[in-house]
C-alpha cells in the first residue's frame, strides 16, 4: 500500500521529476505505508521525509486507486511550511542513473504531461482539482 500527497500551492502542483535509467517522467510524492500506520499518517511522514517540509496539513482525502496490484491513497495538501527540497532515502539513492527533482508545474499543464504516472491518478487528480 502507498500513501500519496497531491500538493497544491499558488495554482501549481508539486511533482517529483524522475530520471531513471535514461527515462524521464513525473510522479506524485509519497511512499509505502508502514505497519500500524494509517494512510493519512504515512502520507504526512513520506512527504516530510521526501521533500523536507513540515507542518503538513491534509486538506482532504481525494481518491484511491489500485496501481500494479497495490492500493494507493491520495490526499490533497494545501498547507505546509518550508521550501520543498529532496531529502530522505531519495536523496541518498540519487546518482547519475537515478535522479529525483521536486518540481512545481502549473495546474492547467498537468493534463498535457504524457509522462505523469500513474495515468489513472493523473486523470483523477485533474478531475478532483477542477471541482
Amino acid at each position: 500500500m502507498r500513501a500519496v500527497g497531491i500538493i497544491v500551492k499558488n495554482n501549481k502542483i508539486l511533482l517529483i521529476h524522475r530520471i531513471k535509467d535514461g527515462k524521464e517522467y513525473y510522479v506524485f510524492p509519497g511512499g509505502a505505508i508502514e505497519e500500524n500506520e494509517s494512510p493519512k499518517e504515512a502520507a504526512i511522514r513520506e512527504i516530510r521525509e521526501e521533500l523536507s517540509i513540515n507542518n503538513i496539513v491534509i486538506d482532504k482525502f481525494l481518491f484511491q486507486i489500485t496501481n500494479r496490484g497495490n492500493k494507493e491513497y491520495y490526499y490533497l495538501i494545501k498547507s505546509f511550511s518550508g521550501q520543498p527540497k529532496l531529502g530522505g532515502e531519495e536523496k541518498q539513492r540519487m546518482d547519475q542513473s537515478n535522479q529525483y527533482y521536486p518540481t512545481w508545474i502549473e495546474l492547467d499543464k498537468i493534463k498535457d504531461l504524457d509522462n505523469l504516472y500513474p495515468e489513472e491518478a493523473k486523470l483523477r487528480a485533474i478531475n478532483k482539482l477542477r471541482n
